[in-house]
């Protein structure tokens, strides 16, 4: 409230009560316009009886900037990206390199340090690219050669597709990319930033060596990658409005809205003004707690009374069952609803949720994201002189899938393990764990403890122990 609004509060409070519920009402206006020119800007035929069914929907139009709104603004879209991150990458698609202890303790130096711009570690910048390829449909790392920098000079930078010089066309460049003759990649054309004043800077040039464009091809061709909200768009938004629908309705009826309505008989002519009560008094035209008041003689006051629209629940739901469907995900993991599953449903849910998983982290992410890293990496130790050889074996572990039934599941990898179903390898890497790593932590620890002369029912059997069979493990049990 300014100065002159709160000068005529303090002579008319009554007058300034109007103005500011006026003020509200243009308000409200003012917001139903602005909606409305929203929804003819995104379907110009929106209002128009063409014929199609579908002219009465606002459409969604699947650009970066209304994604990045729904990523970032819509309460679903930020779970549905969550679940998709957590179930990926979760902490961190782990490297275990096979070669000297030279080349694994360098990796593990550098994944602390591989942040070009100094923030996040490699770990961070799997979950920063993956999250930013389902968001925006691909995301680009590219390689930097810094001078001076700790462990080796190989950086990586995460970019996403606002950085691209789509504007960027010609001969052999198309949306940004540069194609040979054979329809390879050659090169990629980025702007310098986003900030406006560096914005009329030239793009540049990386050539595509440089640069690992990270999405997921569904199709052969296919150049650039898709947002996992692209099926989705209408859904999303056909659930903001109704549930904003349903909210106006409940501020209407909070708002407890009367009307008066007067009889003609009591109308003085020609001036049209209601006959008085009898006192000198002006018109109550809102109420105020404890108010009771006597209406003119011909007045009478009707409440507006707005009916709740049928089915909310239900609409919303459907909704949010094709949602999940469209990300690639389950209803649970989107919405965080586990009223109405047992532990059956959900963990068969789970199952597929995870394959799919799997199929991304073992199809796109390793392959086309992490061994290219790895590849760099090794080229840059090899080139500065760190390691001996110009390449080494890597085996990528994604972290483990969490269990629902702990104990079951132990005992079924067991039962399978006795059955020569299943080998302690495969199962640590399911785990997240690498099995080499493991056994040789578990040598070293197990030596020390009973060099300390420490022992666990859990130990290991010694080799007089599994020889002598039960006999040596219920030594073991007792020692």
């Amino acid at each position: 409230m300014n100065l002159f609004e709160r000068s005529i509060a303090a002579v008319a409070p009554r007058y300034a009560a109007k103005r500011a519920l006026a003020r509200i009402q243009f308000d409200q206006v003012q917001r139903v316009r602005s909606s409305m020119q929203r929804l003819r800007e995104e379907n110009p035929s929106f209002g128009v009886n063409t014929g199609d069914p579908n002219d009465a929907r606002p459409a969604r139009i699947v650009d970066r900037a209304a994604v990045l709104r729904l990523a970032y603004q819509n309460p679903y879209g930020r779970k549905a990206i969550r679940a998709l991150l957590n179930g990926t990458i979760g902490w961190g698609i782990t490297g275990a390199p096979k070669g000297p202890k030279a080349v694994q303790t360098l990796w593990a130096n550098w994944v602390r340090v591989s942040d070009f711009r100094g923030r996040l570690n490699f770990y961070g910048q799997q979950a920063l690219a993956t999250r930013t390829m389902f968001r925006e449909g691909d995301s680009f790392i590219v390689r930097r050669l810094v001078k001076g920098a700790a462990v080796i000079p190989l950086r990586i930078d995460v970019l996403d597709g606002g950085l691209l010089d789509t504007s960027k066309v010609g001969e052999n460049v198309e949306g940004g990319i540069e194609y040979d003759a054979d329809g390879n990649v050659t090169g990629y054309w980025f702007l310098p930033a986003r900030a406006d004043y560096r914005r009329s800077r030239p793009s540049f040039r990386i050539p595509a060596e440089d640069v690992i464009h990270l999405y997921e091809q569904e199709e052969a061709g296919q150049k650039r990658g898709r947002s996992v909200f692209e099926p989705v768009m209408k859904k999303l938004g056909d659930i903001d409005d109704a549930l904003d629908a349903d909210l106006v309705r409940r501020k209407i009826e909070s708002c407890f809205v009367g009307f008066r309505r007067i009889n003609p008989d009591w109308v003085d002519e020609p001036f049209g003004q209601v006959q008085s009560r009898g006192d000198e008094l002006p018109p109550v035209e809102f109420f105020e707690p404890g108010t009771m008041t006597t209406l003119a003689p011909g007045e009478d006051v009707q409440f507006a009374d707005p009916k709740p629209a049928g089915g909310l629940n239900d609409a919303v739901k459907i909704n949010l069952l094709a949602t999940a469907a469209g990300v690639g995900a389950t209803y649970e993991h989107v919405t965080g609803d586990l009223s109405n599953v047992n532990f059956s449903s959900y963990r068969a849910g789970a199952l597929e949720f995870d394959a799919t998983n799997e199929e991304r982290q073992f199809n796109t992410i390793i392959p086309v994201f992490l061994d290219r890293v790895w590849d760099w990496f090794c080229q840059a130790a090899y080139e500065f002189g760190k390691t001996r050889a110009p390449y080494y074996e890597m085996r990528w572990t994604p972290p483990p899938r969490k269990s629902i039934d702990r104990e079951g599941d132990a005992k079924a990898d067991i039962l399978e393990m006795q059955a020569g179903l299943e080998n302690r390898r495969s199962l640590l890497n399911s785990r997240g764990i690498d099995h080499d790593t493991f056994m040789a932590e578990t040598k070293a620890d197990l030596a020390k403890q009973q060099g300390e002369g420490l022992f666990y029912k859990g130990d290991p059997f010694t080799a007089a122990q599994a020889a002598g069979g039960s006999t040596g493990a219920a030594a073991q049990g007792t020692s």
